[in-house]
C-alpha cells in the first residue's frame, strides 16, 4: 500500500500507483524506493523480464563455452567480470576469512586429494605458518615449498586446493617459459602482473598471493652441462631468486592495458612460492648420500615407469633428511641460493591401483562422473563395468602419467558411443562400457550393448 499523501512517479510527473522495493532491491537504497505510475510500470516490467532473460542467456553461454578441463575459477572470473556487483560479495568473503589449524588444512586436502599423506601434512604446516607470519607481518620468515613427484601424482591439484581453501589470489607458471631479461621468453615479472590482474588491481591482496612454478627441474644445470643453455638456466634461476627474496615489481599502465595509469609497485616479500618438478635421476644422488648403491636399491639402467620403481624413489626421498635433500638438489643443478630459500621439500608418491580407482570413481570431477552427466543430457544411462575400470587403471599406471591419463583413456573409450548417440532425440537407453572399449571404442556391437526401455 502507498502512503496517503500522493507520490510522484520516479520516471514522470504522474501520480504513482505502485511501489517497488523488495522486488527490485538492486535499484533501491536504504533511503529511496522506486515509485511507478501505471503508464510507466508496463514498459518497466517488460524491460525487467527481458533483462532477466538476457542475463540468463549470457550466463548460460559462459557455462557452455568453458572447456571441460577448465577449473571452476575461470568461470567465476567471467561471471565476476560480467556482473560487477558480485565483486563486492567476493571481496567481503575474502575479508571474512579466518585462520585455520594445520589439521583443518589437512582435512580439507583429504577431501580432494587422494593419497599423499606425507606431503599433505607437510604442506598443511607450511601454509599455517605462512598465514601466521603474514598476520604478524613477518615477511622474511616464509615457508616456500618444493613438491617432488612424477607426472600425475597431484602436485598441481594440491596447490590449487590450498589456494581455494585460503581464498587468496593464485597463478601458475611454467618455469621453462621464464627467462632473464634480454633473452627470449617471458620476463619473470610477468607472472606478478598476472597475479595483479587477478586481484583487479588490489595491491595489498596481490602481495599475499600464491605463485606456483611448475617444471622447475628443467632449469637445473645438470640437464645441460658445458653448454650455452647451462648459463641461461643459471641466469633464469637468479631471476626467480630475486622474486622469492623480495622485489618491488613495477607495473606500468601499458602492461595492464591502461596506458595512462600511473605505475604501481608490488612487493613480493610476503608472497608464498611453490615449485614442482619430477627431478628424474635425483633419487640416485640422494641414494648415494644415504650410503646405498644402485644394486641394493634396485635401480634399473633403462628408464622405467613401473609403479614399484617409482615407489622406491619416493621411499628414498622420504628417508632423506632436509639437509641431504638440499645437498642433492644443489648437486642436481639448482643454485645454492634458490634451494636455500625453500624451507619445505615434500616428495609425492605414485598412486597405487586402489588410489587410482578412487580417483576414477569418487572425486567430484572424476572422468566417470563427468561422462555419466554428459550422456544423461541425451537421455542415456551410461554404466561402466568393473573390468573396464580395472583396465583403465592398469593402462594409466603403465603410461607413467598418473591421474592425467585417466580422463583421456575414458574419453577415448566412450568416443564411439558418444559419436553415435549424443545429441540425438532417442528414447531412454542404457549403454554399458566394457573392458574391450579401452582398446577399440568403435566396435559398438561387441564392446557395448544397448538395453531398450530400461527405467
Amino acid at each position: 500500500m502507498l502512503r496517503k499523501k500522493p507520490v510522484e512517479c520516479t520516471f514522470c510527473t504522474n501520480i504513482a500507483k505502485r511501489e517497488l522495493s523488495d522486488d527490485l532491491d538492486f535499484f533501491s537504497t536504504k533511503n529511496q524506493k522506486i515509485y511507478l505510475c501505471d503508464k510507466c510500470h508496463q514498459p518497466f516490467n517488460a524491460g525487467s523480464v527481458l533483462g532477466q532473460v538476457q542475463l540468463n542467456n549470457k550466463v548460460l553461454s559462459m557455462i557452455l563455452s568453458c572447456d571441460d578441463e577448465s577449473p571452476l575459477s575461470d568461470l567465476k572470473e567471467k561471471i565476476i567480470a560480467f556482473s560487477p556487483q558480485s565483486k563486492t560479495a567476493l571481496n567481503s568473503k575474502k575479508e571474512n576469512f579466518t585462520p585455520q589449524t594445520p589439521k583443518d588444512f589437512y582435512d580439507f586436502l583429504c577431501k580432494r586429494v587422494i593419497g599423499q599423506e606425507y606431503a599433505k601434512k607437510r604442506l598443511s604446516l607450511a601454509v599455517f605458518e605462512h598465514i601466521r607470519n603474514a598476520k604478524s607481518s613477518k615477511k622474511n620468515d616464509k615457508q616456500n615449498i618444493l613438491l617432488l613427484g612424477p607426472s600425475g601424482s597431484g602436485k598441481t591439484l594440491i596447490v590449487n586446493t590450498i589456494a581455494k581453501n585460503l581464498d587468496i589470489p593464485y597463478v601458475m607458471g611454467d618455469s621453462t617459459s621464464i627467462s632473464p631479461t634480454g633473452f627470449q621468453g617471458a620476463d619473470s615479472d610477468s607472472i606478478i602482473i598476472d597475479l595483479f590482474l587477478k586481484t583487479d588491481g588490489d595491491i595489498s591482496l596481490t602481495e599475499q598471493g600464491l605463485i606456483f612454478f611448475d617444471e622447475v627441474d628443467k632449469l637445473a644445470t645438470q640437464n645441460s652441462p658445458g653448454t650455452r643453455l647451462e648459463s641461461f638456466n643459471y641466469a633464469t634461476q637468479s631471476t626467480l631468486l630475486k622474486l622469492i627474496e623480495g622485489k618491488k615489481v613495477r607495473i606500468t599502465g601499458s602492461s595492464i592495458g591502461e596506458p595512462h595509469t600511473t605505475p604501481k609497485y608490488v612487493d613480493t616479500t610476503g608472497m608464498l612460492f611453490c615449485f614442482g618438478g619430477a627431478f628424474n635421476g635425483l633419487e640416485k644422488i640422494v641414494a648415494k648420500k644415504l650410503g646405498h648403491t644402485g644394486k641394493i636399491i634396485g635401480f634399473r639402467q633403462e628408464k622405467s615407469d613401473d609403479y614399484s620403481e617409482l615407489m622406491k624413489t619416493y621411499e628414498i626421498y622420504e628417508k632423506a633428511s632436509h639437509d641431504i635433500m638440499v645437498e642433492s638438489l644443489i648437486e642436481y643443478g639448482l643454485t645454492t641460493e634458490l634451494v636455500g630459500r625453500i624451507q619445505t621439500i615434500a616428495p609425492l608418491a605414485p598412486l597405487n591401483k586402489n588410489q587410482m580407482l578412487e580417483c576414477l570413481e569418487n572425486l567430484e570431477d572424476s572422468p566417470i562422473r563427468k561422462n555419466k552427466i554428459l550422456f544423461a543430457e541425451s537421455n542415456i544411462e551410461l554404466d561402466f563395468s568393473e573390468e573396464f575400470k580395472s583396465a583403465v587403471v592398469e593402462k594409466a599406471i603403465k603410461s607413467g602419467t598418473g591421474t592425467r591419463a585417466l580422463n583421456s583413456i575414458v574419453k577415448t573409450a566412450v568416443s564411439g558411443a558418444a559419436f553415435q548417440f549424443l545429441g540425438s532425440n532417442i528414447s531412454k537407453k542404457r549403454i554399458i562400457i566394457c573392458k574391450d572399449t579401452v582398446e577399440n571404442p568403435h566396435n559398438f556391437e561387441v564392446f557395448w550393448k544397448v538395453q531398450r526401455n530400461i527405467i
